[in-house]
């Protein structure tokens, strides 16, 4: 690894988990155990920095999908199994990382088009999945895409994830959009899915 990644990842956690305002490059330095120096060596200010963590959060998205769309399942299968690898691996972000990194134009512009480029590949596999009869045919799967663009996760979200994880606040939600775009044939494998890996989980087995 190096070290600009060594800085870029330890500014990930620093940032995911406390915002952005309340992080100083001064705590990105001590975090990465670097000088300041060093740290401006390679940033020339926070915005630069928070470009760079935009752009490592997004790498597993581009290498998950670049893996799964090669298998010879169907799209949901996909899906499900893209779903499964980032629940293992999650970047959770602060409500607060949303909120501030509206202060920053260009960091932002990284952040949207990261979404939209998520959603066009979301969306390919939905359509995808119509053709493979998993998913259900008369849904305008763009009105979903552009509906998904326009939200950003607000403070009002707070008290959920105070009383709920990550994970089952996803998850909930995840299955009943997929439960309810699913044909017959999709919801087959939907079920079996989550009876699979109902018994993983029971038996300690995490492997695919």
């Amino acid at each position: 690894m190096s070290l600009k990644t060594h800085i870029t990842t330890n500014a990930v956690s620093l940032f995911a988990r406390n915002g952005i305002r309340r992080v100083s490059m001064d705590d990105v330095a001590r975090k990465a155990n670097v000088s300041k120096r060093t740290l401006y060596d390679f940033f020339k200010d926070k915005e630069a920095l928070l470009i760079e963590v935009l752009k490592e959060i997004r790498k597993p998205f581009i290498e998950y999908f670049s893996v799964w769309e090669r298998r010879p399942d169907t799209a949901l299968e996909i899906i499900l199994l893209f779903n499964e690898k980032m629940i293992e691996k999650p970047t959770v972000l602060c409500d607060n990382f949303f909120e501030d990194v509206m202060r920053y134009p260009e960091a932002l512009k990284i952040l949207l088009e990261g979404k939209r480029l998520f959603l066009e590949k979301v969306v390919e596999l939905l359509k995808r999945g119509e053709k493979e009869h998993v998913f259900m045919s008369d849904i305008n799967y763009d009105i979903i895409s552009l509906f998904f663009q326009k939200q950003m996760p607000s403070a009002g979200t707070s008290e959920v994830y105070a009383r709920y994880t990550h994970e089952e606040v996803h998850n909930t939600l995840f299955f009943i959009f997929l439960r309810g775009i699913c044909t017959d044939t999709g919801r087959d494998i939907l079920d079996k899915f989550v009876v699979k890996k109902k018994y993983r989980n029971m038996s300690g087995d995490s492997s695919q």
